[in-house]
């Protein structure tokens, strides 16, 4: 941005509210011939129905969650829209995630019983001497049960795995595409805040004076780039291409860099410790992930899904080839 072809405050025309202008000529209607028509035009107007004069005067109006849409900004839309769909499909990943994490709990648990069954009815069968009494019998029994039991918990917590895979991937999608769409609206709202405090500012005599005094600094800034030693050393023109690059780019910087420089040291003199947060970025607060998300170590793309997919096959299909083999 170069000062010589930045307007001036003063240059500036002040906007004024546009003015309204009235048609010119209004012509009165032709009055009838017959002196009875204005008699029949007031039964005319009295046999109007009500419907047909609402039609005349009233504006269709939109539905209530149409019109609800259209006062709110499309990139918040598309952050509220991502976000439900991100927390519609963690919660179905996490009542699945209960359910597979109960089928794993309970497989560990009948496996120690039956292990701890097992191992007391060959203890008291021992200190029996061999006699098989009833406690042995069902501690015995209660080996198989639970054995059985932790086995079937363990095949519905396999069937149930690839389903779970693919609604973490469902998940990590959606929470990509919300976490996109948040930074999208977080980033438009600061944008706006922006240029509207800078329009309020910029509108007072201070503010105008404050453009002024920014033009100077800018103009200031590129002539003491220009005659620095490490960069232009008043001698711009003759420099090779890549110096002169090396010359803009600081240009570009600088004056940035001294508004900044400028900004902090205001905001310290006035005791001024964290900026005001923006009422509109309350809806706009990340989602925390839940512990379901977390530590998943299993396929993340759709890719990665169909082969995990495809291994399962080949693993079942080698382990029932095997077990026919062994029958």
């Amino acid at each position: 941005m170069r000062p010589d072809n930045a307007p001036h405050v003063h240059d500036v025309p002040i906007d004024t509210a546009p003015s309204h202008t009235h048609p010119g000529g209004m012509t009165t209607a032709r009055q009838p011939a017959d002196p009875n028509a204005t008699t029949m035009t007031q039964e005319r107007a009295r046999m109007t129905t009500p419907t047909e004069n609402s039609q005349d005067t009233q504006t269709p109006t939109q539905p209530i969650g149409e019109s609800a849409d259209m006062t709110q900004p499309r990139h918040m839309i598309a952050h509220d829209q991502k976000r439900t769909a991100y927390l519609t499909k963690r919660d179905t990943l996490k009542t699945l995630t209960d359910r597979l994490e109960r089928y794993r709990k309970g497989a560990a648990a009948a496996r120690e019983e039956a292990d701890t069954s097992d191992k007391r009815w060959r203890e008291l069968l021992r200190e029996n001497h061999g006699d098989v009494t009833k406690e042995i019998r069902q501690l015995k029994r209660a080996v198989g049960d639970n054995r059985e039991t932790a086995e079937e918990l363990e095949t519905m917590a396999t069937e149930l795995t690839g389903e779970y895979e693919a609604r973490q991937v469902e998940v990590i999608a959606a929470r990509r595409a919300y976490r996109d769409a948040r930074q999208a609206a977080w980033d438009t709202e600061v944008e706006n805040e922006f240029d509207h405090a800078l329009a309020a500012v910029t509108a007072t005599p201070e503010g105008q004076r404050l453009l002024s005094a920014m033009r100077l600094m800018q103009r200031k800034s590129e002539r003491d780039v220009m005659v620095d030693p490490a960069y232009g050393d008043d001698q711009y023109s003759g420099l090779p291409a890549d110096a002169r690059r090396r010359v803009d780019a600081e240009v570009e910087r600088r004056f940035p860099r001294r508004l900044a420089d400028g900004l902090a040291k205001q905001e310290q003199a006035q005791g001024i410790d964290a900026p005001a947060q923006l009422h509109s970025l309350d809806a706009l607060q990340p989602v925390a992930e839940l512990a379901c998300e977390q530590g998943y170590t299993g396929p993340k793309t759709a890719g990665q899904l169909d082969m995990a997919n495809r291994r399962r096959q080949i693993d079942a299909a080698e382990g029932n080839a095997s077990e026919h083999r062994r029958a």
